[in-house]
């Protein structure tokens, strides 16, 4: 069967995108970004203004200022939270100054997260002071300000901590340790204002970027996992296992990876700053992938037959658990949502390696689509110039040396008539 395979970079195949950050797509630091440009590439081939578009595993939300710039609808999911928050700062249009976005450092009403390892990650003398401005962001804001505002606060809260900011992993490094030490021995008060104000103006620049650019008022629908924080609901949504109740026009996604799937873990300070308990950030933990309890049965694919019995001659049952759990989560997803999207299903994935083993994602889920009924568009090969996953020498997710991704792949499919 010959496939139709293009090599291209996103970069310059979508010229009008001036970069991966413009608009509102850089507020916060989110691993493993869908970069603007795929989005792009395949709202202006495969859809018309007024399309409803789906992003299952949503992330930062690229998928909604793509589709609120280009007049398109959209629906997202997504096991974290925190795509509540940005993708409401990230489609901001009302009025803002930055007088708006001023909070009280000396606020009377504290708020300690509900987390006992909270003085792991902040010395005592830094957690005075953000308890109270986390507590004015809680208890006196304006619900409609507190998406915008909670940006640079939480951008202050992850540097005056012991965690690493640089990376978006939680992670306390050495660094850290040493930037906590130095900032105790200065006017470290004064400077987490100041940093709040140049965060907080920074912030302001990106929203009005984004609304020079005149976005659409657009329907656009987040279901993420909640605890009343943003929504009145209290719920997980576990995309592997939801099913869609409507039709949309295209599916466009970029998964966890198979190398990089600890998404949760990396937003654990920030989740438990935002008013989320550690039980329930637990709870969102054990529905990741690979830590979804599926076993077989939910894929049909040649190739992941093949290459499981290549992981299995590894001997390291971890490994070939991971590789079952990841493959049969996204069949099941898509077993459950495929017949609701009537015209393209787009994966943007890249061919992960299990020790030495390099797995086609790309390939194994066009097969499974095959079998579902769907036949294969086009397979855009992209080069990965300057983005990295996390950045460690072991892979948390499987314990072993990490090998970084070369090139990505979108993957197009078409519903057959």
């Amino acid at each position: 069967m010959t496939q139709n395979i293009r090599y291209v970079l996103f970069r310059e195949l979508v010229g009008e995108i001036p970069s991966t950050t413009y608009a509102t797509h850089g507020l916060y630091m989110y691993p493993a970004k869908f970069i603007p440009q795929v989005v792009r590439y395949v709202i202006k081939k495969y859809t018309q203004p007024g399309d409803m578009l789906f992003d299952p595993f949503a992330g930062y939300g690229t998928l909604a200022i793509e589709a609120s710039l280009t007049n398109r609808n959209c629906v997202l999911w997504d096991l974290n939270p925190i795509l509540h928050l940005l993708v409401r700062a990230s489609l901001y249009t009302e009025p803002l100054t930055l007088r708006d976005l001023e909070v009280d450092f000396e606020y009377s009403e504290t708020f300690y997260p509900r987390w006992n390892n909270i003085g792991y990650w902040h010395p005592p003398e830094f957690l005075r002071v953000l308890t109270r401005v986390w507590g004015y962001w809680h208890r006196a804001l304006d619900d409609k300000l507190k998406p915008v505002v909670a940006i640079p606060l939480l951008k202050i809260t992850r540097y005056f901590s012991y965690s690493d900011e640089k990376i978006a992993k939680l992670y306390k490094s050495k660094y850290a340790e040493e930037k906590v030490k130095k900032l105790l021995s200065t006017d470290w008060k004064s400077k987490m204002q100041k940093m709040y104000w140049d965060y907080t103006r920074e912030t302001l620049e990106k929203i009005r970027e984004y609304q020079r650019l005149k976005p659409y008022k657009i329907n656009c629908v987040v279901k993420a996992s909640d605890w009343g924080v943003f929504t009145s609901e209290k719920r997980i949504v576990d995309s592997i296992n939801e099913k869609l109740d409507r039709e949309v026009h295209v599916l466009v996604t970029s998964p966890p990876y198979l190398q990089a799937q600890e998404y949760i873990r990396s937003f654990k300070l920030e989740l438990a700053w935002l008013g989320y308990p550690d039980d329930f950030i637990t709870q969102l933990s054990k529905h990741e992938i690979p830590y979804n309890e599926i076993g077989e049965g939910e894929i049909s694919s040649r190739t992941y037959e093949e290459l499981k019995k290549e992981v299995a001659r590894l001997n390291h049952d971890k490994l070939l658990e991971l590789y079952t759990v990841y493959f049969n989560s996204l069949a099941r997803f898509l077993n459950n949502n495929h017949e609701k999207v009537a015209s393209i299903i787009a994966f943007f994935v890249g061919p992960a390696k299990i020790r030495n083993i390099r797995v086609p994602i790309d390939t194994i889920i066009r097969e499974h689509l095959e079998y579902l009924g769907w036949k294969h568009e086009e397979t855009l090969v992209d080069t990965i110039v300057a983005r990295r996953l996390f950045k460690t020498q072991v892979n948390p997710a499987t314990g072993i040396v990490d090998d970084r991704i070369p090139t990505e792949h979108l993957l197009i499919m078409r519903r057959r008539i």
